[in-house]
């Protein structure tokens, strides 16, 4: 005995099938963000991590200062870190502010992608100018300098990638 294949629909004259478009594979960016969005988010938060760290390392090596003279400490030891420890707790409240926008706007935190894009701006300009101040020292190092534009890069890339609307 032999039936008809009536599962299988049959092709029309004139009619073309349209095939349906294979689903994306699953990424690991969060649907709401995409994903530039997300690599920037992702380097706006371990950026911030690092500037915390370094933050930190430059206020303790100005609390101390004073442990760096063995025999004859100059007489305004106390008042040399001052300035050290004022900047490395700037760097650490920069870095703890990068790192907690980059996270929160990882958690779809409402008006985070605002708040996350004026961060990395602020410290795409901080580390321009750091940039300029580490070239315009008479021995000014030069790996540092890399550093800190390669920094300014891709926190001003972060910023533009944050601003603009999602496609």
């Amino acid at each position: 005995m032999v039936t008809s294949k009536s599962g299988k629909p049959t092709a029309r004259a004139g009619k073309t099938a349209t095939r349906q478009g294979r689903p994306r594979g699953h990424s690991l960016a969060p649907a709401h963000l995409g994903e530039a969005a997300s690599a920037a988010v992702l380097a706006v938060a371990v950026l911030g991590l690092a500037v915390f760290i370094a933050g930190v390392a430059m206020a303790v090596s100005g609390l101390t200062i004073g442990s760096r003279y063995a025999s004859s400490p100059p007489p305004n030891v106390g008042q040399l870190g001052i300035g050290q420890m004022l900047g490395g707790a700037g760097l650490a409240l920069l870095g703890i502010v990068l790192s907690g926008s980059g996270l929160a706007v990882l958690a779809d935190v409402a008006r985070s992608k605002p708040v996350a894009a004026a961060a990395s701006a602020v410290a795409a300009v901080l580390s321009a100018a750091a940039v300029y101040v580490v070239q315009t020292q008479p021995n000014g190092d030069t790996v540092l300098a890399i550093s800190l534009s390669v920094a300014a890069v891709i926190f001003v890339v972060a910023a533009v990638v944050l601003v603009r609307p999602r496609r």
